[in-house]
């Protein structure tokens, strides 16, 4: 539903945020955001769009660049999709156009990276056909070179789900680690 309108899953997080912050619901300075999949995206999207917002993230298998996944996952027309909206279906293609790469660099949380203030675990699949790692880990990469905090955890075997089930108990495991470690009481 929210494919049709992209970037406004970004806002409405944004809202939904704002509004628990102002039922007194959430330490405005203490917010930690995670998300699996699309998830991952608007997680990295977020932690660059609002840099001041967040605190700590988690990313499970998170879109990160869009121009790179469009050659290399299993769902090409999702890519049009997130980007173009309602012309995706129209757009779409095996052979993206150099103007399609640059809407989807745009689209993209890689296009805000620079921003990003919040330290950042990556939890990545090794066998993922859907997000290939090599998007989480240029993300990484990428991050790491301007000063970022990341850290990043590879499970070789296990695909987009990270379904093994030692897997998927570390990967939980490991955000908690990393949320407690970040949002320490002031």
């Amino acid at each position: 539903a929210l494919q049709s309108l992209p970037g406004k899953d970004v806002q409405d997080c944004l809202a939904a945020l704002d509004h628990v912050i102002e039922e007194g619901l959430v330490d405005a300075s203490r917010v930690a955001v995670v998300g699996i999949s699309h998830g991952g995206f608007l997680t990295t999207h977020l932690i660059g769009q609002a840099p001041e917002r967040f605190a700590v993230a988690a990313a499970r298998n998170p879109v990160c660049n869009l121009s790179l996944m469009i050659g290399t996952t299993d769902i090409p027309d999702w890519c049009y999709a997130v980007a173009c909206g309602t012309e995706a279906r129209r757009l779409a293609s095996e052979s993206p156009s150099l103007d399609h790469l640059r809407i989807f660099h745009q689209k993209s949380p890689i296009a805000h990276i620079s921003k990003v203030k919040a330290p950042l675990l990556m939890l990545l699949g090794g066998a993922d056909l859907r997000v290939p790692m090599s998007n989480g880990l240029q993300y990484a990469r990428a991050l790491r070179e301007r000063g970022g905090e990341v850290k990043t955890i590879m499970f070789p075997e296990d695909t987009h789900e990270i379904d093994i089930p030692r897997s998927d108990f570390e990967s939980f495991l490991n955000m908690g680690v990393w949320f407690k470690k970040y949002l320490k009481q002031i």
